[in-house]
């Protein structure tokens, strides 16, 4: 008799614990300019079987996650040791091709492990110039309301964007404006919530510190 047992990375894991335990040393922080992200070629499914008692026990991990291969040019070092100008890394994602491919240049967070560059779940920020020609990003609600906020010393500062930063919300009800665009961070006009407060990367990376990262164990 066969029994299978699947083991499953569940998705929330990885949210709150990235790759595990790792030294702050391995975090490579950077502004970067997306050159590709595209879906890693299938993988052979590794199977372990353990006989027992007469019986297979066969144990599958199955990954409920994309697995994505980028490549990225470095705009700017933030923090860590690298010394090319472009990186490339591996990113793991639920709901399909990760977030930060849609933007033409991030603040991406990438950790070693084992040899490898894996990007920390979820960890970016989408990239806008601002008129003094530093680069920023619209105030963030997930990270400001994150449960260690109390740990935030950063504080989101007026911007002037040199373009303007705006989000559609024709489709969302009056509350999910309130409370993913606030004021007075956003401007709510017509059907688009237009960035007002931001912060610029430095603190964007502190703001990272203070919550996520060092949720994961890294700060």
């Amino acid at each position: 008799m066969k029994v299978i047992v699947f083991v499953c990375l569940l998705n929330l894991f990885f949210a709150a614990n990235g790759f595990g335990q790792k030294h702050n040393s391995d975090l490579i922080v950077f502004i970067g300019e997306k050159i590709k992200v595209e879906l890693a070629p299938k993988q052979t499914e590794q199977v372990d079987t353990i006989v027992d008692k007469g019986r297979n026990v066969i144990r599958r991990r199955i990954s409920m996650d994309g697995k994505y291969l980028a490549k990225y040019k470095i705009l700017k070092l933030i923090n860590g040791k690298y010394s090319k100008d472009t990186i490339d890394f591996i990113a793991f994602d639920h709901y399909g091709i990760p977030g930060f491919s849609a933007h033409n240049v991030v603040l991406l967070f990438v950790s070693r492990e084992a040899g490898k560059l894996y990007h920390e779940k979820y960890q970016f920020f989408a990239l806008y110039q601002a008129e003094n020609g530093e680069w920023a990003s619209p105030y963030s609600v997930i990270d400001y309301t994150h449960p260690y906020k109390k740990q935030i010393t950063v504080k989101p500062e007026r911007i002037i964007f040199k373009e303007k930063v705006s989000f559609p919300v024709a489709d969302m009800t009056k509350d999910q404006i309130e409370e993913w665009y606030p004021s007075p961070y956003y401007l709510v006009k017509g059907r688009f919530a237009i960035a007002i407060y931001g912060n610029y990367v430095d603190d964007l990376f502190k703001l990272k510190q203070q919550t996520i990262l060092k949720a994961r164990g890294l700060y």
